[in-house]
């Protein structure tokens, strides 16, 4: 005994799941369009001079610099550093080069052995010109600059569901 269901309308709703399913094999476009928004999302952080991604206001710098413009931006050479990186169809990592970043993201204790890039008096290195810590052992407070807000979250989640229902 075989039983079978007809249903009105079901030849529109099958197309239809077959293009949510088509656009969903190969996620590449729309990891571009992730990367490209959290970077951006993260050089706006940099902007306003934070907050961190869960809220928590950046901790003023104790020394004061001349240069600086707002809380992590001395020359915007971090900011202008945040990039994204599509890896393979289904994945993208957002991040920088800057080897000073992972100490202003977690914060921590510097030591004399810690370089930074530098124009003046610098070491000479295959990955450019260094110059070691002025201040060993100096504590750098933790400044979250990478991650994502609730906002930037449905923010996202806002494109992903334009991408996948295709409007």
């Amino acid at each position: 005994m075989e039983i079978i269901i007809k249903t009105e309308g079901s030849d529109a709703v099958t197309a239809y799941l077959s293009t949510i399913a088509e656009r969903t094999r190969n996620m590449r476009p729309i990891m571009k369009a992730i990367g490209e928004r959290v970077a951006e999302q993260t050089k706006m952080r940099f902007q306003h001079g934070g907050p961190a991604p869960d809220g928590t206001p950046w901790k003023a710098p104790v020394s004061p610099n001349p240069k600086r413009l707002r809380t992590l931006t001395v020359s915007g050479h971090l900011r202008d550093s945040i990039r994204y990186q599509l890896h393979g169809k289904n994945a993208v990592a957002i991040g920088t080069n800057k080897d000073y970043a992972a100490i202003n993201q977690f914060g921590g204790t510097t030591s004399a052995h810690d370089i930074f890039p530098t124009r003046k008096k610098a070491l000479k290195t295959p990955f450019g010109l260094f110059k070691k810590v002025r201040h060993p052992g100096s504590d750098i407070p933790a400044r979250p600059f990478l991650g994502l807000s609730k906002e930037n979250s449905d923010e996202i989640i806002g494109i992903i569901n334009e991408y996948i229902i295709g409007r």
